[in-house]
């Protein structure tokens, strides 16, 4: 009956903090911030009168809730109704090793169910896809940030625990929520000292009007095409993963034809007549029919070739040994 009435206690006092900031004292105050838009969860092994506050570096995209795993060790089970919880927000002063004195806002507060393990989920959007599962809850929405970390806080709620609850253990595992999207981010390099010309972006073939701007589109593989009259047409694919960004650059290139031409050394090249230097980069040419003329001393080779709009060729001049047998 003192139990039932400490309790009944307990649970008055904590619908008055509600509305009003608690002040308490923590034995041990843990921290952690996530600095990535999409985090590994993060296991952390707190005591029954301990705390651990955590934060995002930024608004993370991708995040939808987070969601605290709370394992008890048998020494507490065997003490049922003995701990409670709490999540606060508002916290006062900043979440330290250092500091052990709070003012924070309780979000929710319980017993902890007498079981190995216990789920609470925090929604960081006001809409979010995810549901309850098998020994959870969920809170209402509250936002989260580096200025507004939360905090779970345990402390015994029950007199006269034995000695050896002193050892009693509890890890928090904290784990990120993601939005069922992945982000595709799309990035055109256009040919330099030329003005942009316009192009035509299509996402599995459906036009895309801002492409420069970030889609969220669903886990799976794309197919990307840009056409243009002043570009050659460029074809890509990517994979989209959920709460990840896909960083896709392409480098567009001219319509102007280009012509490759190698030739050994000591040999004059000659483009419509006029000398050209050899060089591992591409010469523009213009639509229609070009000669080539390769001397080497005595020995001159002509070719002719015709270019088309966005092509590039490539031309070769090669030298061989010709061995066979003459019969007498």
């Amino acid at each position: 009956m003192k139990q039932l009435l400490c309790i009944t206690s307990y649970f008055f006092l904590f619908a008055v903090s509600f509305f009003y900031p608690d002040s308490f004292r923590v034995s041990n105050m843990h921290t952690y911030t996530f600095t990535t838009e999409v985090f590994e969860p993060v296991s952390l092994t707190i005591g029954y009168n301990d705390a651990v506050a955590f934060s995002v570096k930024s608004d993370f995209l991708f995040l939808e809730g987070i969601e605290l795993e709370l394992k008890q060790d048998k020494t507490s089970m065997n003490y049922p109704n003995s701990i409670a919880y709490t999540v606060y927000t508002d916290i006062k002063p900043e979440p330290t090793k250092k500091h052990i004195d709070y003012s924070a806002k309780a979000i929710t507060t319980a017993l902890l169910p007498n079981r190995f393990s216990h789920i609470i989920r925090i929604p960081v959007k006001k809409e979010y896809s995810f549901k309850q599962i098998k020994n959870s809850e969920i809170l209402l929405y509250n936002s989260l940030n580096a200025a507004n970390p939360f905090m779970l806080r345990l402390n015994p709620v029950m007199k006269g625990l034995p000695e050896d609850f002193e050892q009693a253990s509890f890890t928090v595992i904290v784990r990120p929520l993601l939005i069922a999207e992945g982000g595709l981010k799309l990035k055109l390099q256009f040919p330099d000292n030329e003005e942009q010309k316009p192009v035509t972006v299509k996402l599995n073939n459906e036009y895309l009007t801002r492409f420069d701007e970030l889609q969220l589109l669903l886990p799976g593989t794309y197919s990307v095409s840009i056409n243009s009259d002043a570009y050659r047409t460029e074809m890509r694919s990517c994979i989209i993963e959920r709460g990840k960004i896909t960083q896709l650059e392409v480098q567009l290139k001219s319509i102007t034809p280009l012509l490759h031409i190698q030739a050994p050394e000591n040999v004059a090249v000659f483009l419509d007549g006029q000398e050209i230097p050899l060089s591992k980069e591409p010469l523009p040419v213009e639509i229609g029919v070009h000669t080539v003329v390769f001397k080497m001393g005595s020995y001159e080779l002509t070719r002719q070739i015709t270019v088309e709009t966005g092509k590039t060729y490539q031309l070769a001049m090669t030298m061989d040994v010709l061995l066979q047998e003459i019969e007498n």
